[in-house]
C-alpha cells in the first residue's frame, strides 16, 4: 500500500476511525506524521486481511521473540514491512518474513560488512543481466531481511552470517545459527522498490496494491 493517500487529513481520519484500539495506541505513540501514516497503512492491510478470512475482531501479542501475533489465532502468521512511503503484509498459514527497501547505494564499506565472499559473488552473476549493482544489492539485502525476520531474530541474527547462492535459478540460504535452507526466497520488484518473501511455501501469490 502506498500511504499517499493517507495524507489527506479526511482520508486518515476515516480509515483511523476503523482502527482497533491495540492499532490507535500504535499510531498515537508516533510524533512524526510520516512513521503516523505508515502506521495507519500497515493497521489497514491487517485488518482488510483479517476481515478476509472471517476475523472481525482481533489482538495483535507478541510471542517469545516478541513477534507479533494474532491472539489465539496459532494458525495465523504475519509479517510487515515498509520503506519510503510504501507498506506491505505478508499473511500465511504457515512462519513468513517479508521484507520492503526503496532502492539504495550501497557503498563498498557498506557491502563488505552486509555481504560476506559468496554473496558477492551472487552479486556480480546477477548484475552479468541487470547491470545495476544497486538494485541487486538492495535485493539481497531484502532476501537476508526478510529471513532475520522468518526466524524472529532480527537484525540479532548478524546478516553477513547469512550465505546466499543461486541453484537452480532460485536464490537459497544457509546459516550456521538459524535452518534457511527449506525455505523459499521470493523475491519481487514494484517501481524503485525491491520486496522479498522468505516462506515455507513453494509459491506465493502477491496480491495487486492496495
Amino acid at each position: 500500500m502506498n500511504i499517499d493517500s493517507l495524507q489527506d487529513p479526511g482520508q486518515f481520519d476515516i480509515w483511523y476511525r476503523r482502527m482497533p484500539d491495540f492499532r490507535k495506541e500504535k499510531i498515537d505513540a508516533f510524533k512524526p506524521q510520516h512513521s503516523k501514516l505508515l502506521s495507519l497503512g500497515a493497521g489497514i492491510l491487517l485488518d482488510t486481511a483479517m476481515k478476509d478470512i472471517g476475523i472481525s475482531s482481533y489482538e495483535v501479542m507478541p510471542d517469545q521473540n516478541k513477534k507479533p501475533r494474532i491472539k489465539g489465532h496459532g494458525d495465523i502468521f504475519f509479517n510487515i514491512s515498509h520503506s519510503g512511503d510504501v507498506v506491505i503484509l505478508g499473511i500465511s498459514d504457515r512462519e513468513i518474513g517479508v521484507d520492503i527497501e526503496k532502492i539504495k547505494h550501497f557503498k563498498d564499506s557498506l557491502v563488505n560488512y552486509v555481504f560476506g565472499e559468496d554473496d558477492q559473488n551472487l552479486a556480480k552473476e546477477l548484475m552479468d543481466s541487470e547491470n545495476d549493482a544497486d538494485k541487486v544489492y538492495t535485493r539481497l539485502w531484502t532476501v537476508k531481511e526478510s529471513i532475520m525476520k522468518h526466524s524472529g531474530k532480527g537484525i540479532a541474527m548478524e546478516p553477513k552470517g547469512i550465505s546466499l547462492r543461486l541453484e537452480n535459478g532460485k536464490i537459497k540460504a544457509s546459516s550456521a545459527v538459524y535452518d534457511c535452507e527449506a525455505l523459499n526466497l521470493l523475491p519481487y520488484e514494484i517501481e524503485n522498490y525491491q520486496i522479498t518473501i522468505c516462506s515455507e511455501c513453494d509459491e506465493f501469490t502477491l496480491l495487486k496494491p492496495f
